[in-house]
């Protein structure tokens, strides 16, 4: 799965007298002039809202505000700081609270929308302004199972369409997605990597997005990330479709602030030097297998794994060409190859070879007699 635009789908209206978080039929909404949300059907990629189907189930909810065309400056629907609050019964969108109903206008005007999702995570600080749409601040949670796929919206100069109340709202995603696979050089060579093993060291935690430019600016906070996984064992080939394991899975993705960032310098120890640059931490045990099954172990013990430090950056390969992978939208996997270098002293065995000269030996002479 990679990432790609994520799009809303339908939203009721709420009227006048039903309980809060509770959405009436489609068909009166055809039959007023409520503002609605409809659904943008489209494939989409992404983790952990893979497709339209994923984001609108029941619970799931953004945020969205509107400015009319003209001279003020104060929003339409919502507020600016948070905007109207929407949410999903599992079929439908519908205003959360009743008196957040906003209507089209009817003077010819039109309606510039700005939304975001999640809609009131404490990690999230949004505002709306006609002039800047929607700015986001956002720190990242230090645990992955705390971490959202944080997306945006906007649709400029919208009329009421003519055959329904519903504006359709492109949903993006505003992170970038990080895997990790692993895999060994060599068919004897096996990798034990302990349950979240992996660290990522020295990653920006803290952002400010500007949803009308796309871009994250300023960064800030360099943080530690850990890879919730379960413990894995990797060797030179997992199965007969792919060499890597994966490590974790695709719902438990990290989803971090895009940004670019240097690989960090190790030692020929495996320490590391200084404290610019990024890192991976990994904790697992290294060995190669006899052929009776034997581990000899290079890294570890057979009672304990060891620390391997792994430099690594933001710079991947896109169609065999270096670039910045680490973006909005992209899903970045790293695939670690064990055996590759001099990490954890696994130094490869090498041969240079000599060759004993022919000496020369006196036979004597052989006479016929």
């Amino acid at each position: 799965m990679n990432k790609n635009l994520l799009f809303i789908a339908a939203a009721a209206l709420m009227i006048t007298g039903c309980s809060e978080e509770s959405v009436v039929d489609s068909e009166i909404n055809k039959m007023s002039n409520a503002i609605g949300f409809d659904t943008y059907k489209s494939v989409t990629k992404g983790n952990p809202e893979d497709n339209n189907g994923e984001f609108i189930e029941d619970g799931n909810t953004f945020g969205v505000t509107a400015f009319i065309s003209g001279t003020s400056t104060s929003p339409y629907m919502g507020y600016a700081e948070k905007g109207a609050s929407i949410k999903s019964d599992g079929t439908k969108w519908g205003y959360v609270n009743a008196n957040e109903q906003a209507y089209w206008p009817t003077k010819g005007e039109t309606l510039d929308f700005y939304a975001y999702s999640p809609f009131g995570n404490d990690a999230i600080t949004q505002t709306f302004d006609k002039t800047n749409g929607l700015t986001i601040n956002y720190t990242v949670p230090a645990l992955e199972k705390d971490q959202v796929d944080l997306m945006f919206a906007s649709k400029i100069g919208v009329a009421k369409p003519t055959a329904s109340n519903s504006v359709e709202l492109p949903f993006k995603h505003a992170l970038t997605q990080v895997h990790f696979g692993i895999a060994t050089k060599t068919d004897r060579l096996k990798v034990d990597v302990d349950a979240s093993g992996i660290v990522l060291n020295r990653i920006n935690s803290k952002g400010t997005f500007a949803a009308q430019t796309e871009v994250w600016d300023p960064l800030a906070d360099l943080t530690n990330y850990i890879v919730t996984s379960a413990a894995i064992t990797a060797g030179y080939e997992v199965n007969k479709t792919t060499k890597y394991a994966k490590i974790g899975t695709d719902t438990e993705a990290l989803m971090l602030l895009p940004q670019a960032f240097v690989a960090a310098t190790v030692d020929a120890e495996g320490a590391v030097v200084g404290t610019e640059g990024s890192y991976l931490t990994i904790n697992c045990k290294i060995y190669q297998e006899l052929g009776d099954g034997t581990k000899v172990y290079l890294h570890g013990t057979e009672a304990a794994s060891a620390i391997i430090n792994v430099p690594f950056s933001s710079v991947g390969m896109v169609k065999d060409v270096s670039a910045e992978v680490w973006l909005r939208n992209k899903k970045v996997t790293y695939n670690l190859l064990i055996g590759a270098g001099g990490a954890g002293g696994l130094d490869p065995i090498e041969f240079t070879t000599t060759v004993e000269e022919w000496l020369p030996a006196d036979g004597g002479v052989v006479e016929n007699k």
